[in-house]
């Protein structure tokens, strides 16, 4: 008995028709086809509706993370020539807390944000902030978007001291409270760029 033969025995051992002119049930096969191709309609009908039940409620409400976001860009803004100090003072929340991107300053308060914006702002001219990817900051646990704000992107621009150019790549991330910047986070090279731009050392014969 070959495979073919197998499956059509077993067929006909689940599903039987009997007409009124027959003694005894013989398989019907268009029944078994027919049986067969309904079933599988209604579980693809079944599998489609979960999969759109699960993406509609799946759905976040981005509102929250696209205000913030524009406060952050506003933000980000202040950096690039030409450079805004005193919209930048007044966009960070008094008590705010931030990474800071120089070795070994870890978390700093209000008063080291200002005086690392102030050196950024001084010291570089035709800042630029470029191939900016705004991302939703999500919720540790619940890996849901939090309101916060994430952007990755490469800073470019000039020392005003020596005239040469920088280029760092940057992950940064904002937490807004009541329109203002509550927490905030950078992260480059700090040192090498400041490196990269220092002036040549001179040589003494």
């Amino acid at each position: 008995m070959n495979f073919k033969r197998i499956i059509y025995v077993i067929f006909c051992k689940l599903v039987f028709y009997k007409t009124p002119f027959q003694k005894e049930k013989v398989c019907n096969v268009p029944f078994i086809i027919h049986l067969y191709l309904y079933k599988m309609k209604n579980l693809l009908l079944i599998a489609f509706t979960s999969i759109l039940f699960f993406s509609c409620s799946n759905k976040q409400d981005m509102t929250l993370f696209n205000a913030n976001k524009a406060i952050a860009q506003d933000l980000v803004g202040t950096y690039v020539s030409p450079t805004n100090f005193e919209l930048f003072k007044s966009m960070l929340d008094e008590n705010i807390e931030h990474q800071s991107p120089m070795y070994g300053s870890g978390m700093v308060g209000y008063e080291k944000v200002l005086e690392q914006g102030n050196f950024y702002m001084s010291n570089f001219s035709e800042v630029t902030f470029e191939d900016a990817r705004w991302l939703p900051g999500v919720n540790e646990e619940t890996l849901q978007a939090d309101g916060s704000v994430r952007v990755y992107g490469t800073w470019k621009g000039t020392s005003i001291a020596t005239g040469k150019k920088f280029s760092v790549d940057s992950y940064h991330y904002f937490v807004v409270k009541d329109g203002k910047i509550l927490q905030s986070g950078d992260f480059f090279d700090a040192t090498g760029m400041v490196m990269a731009v220092r002036a040549d050392e001179e040589t003494t014969e």
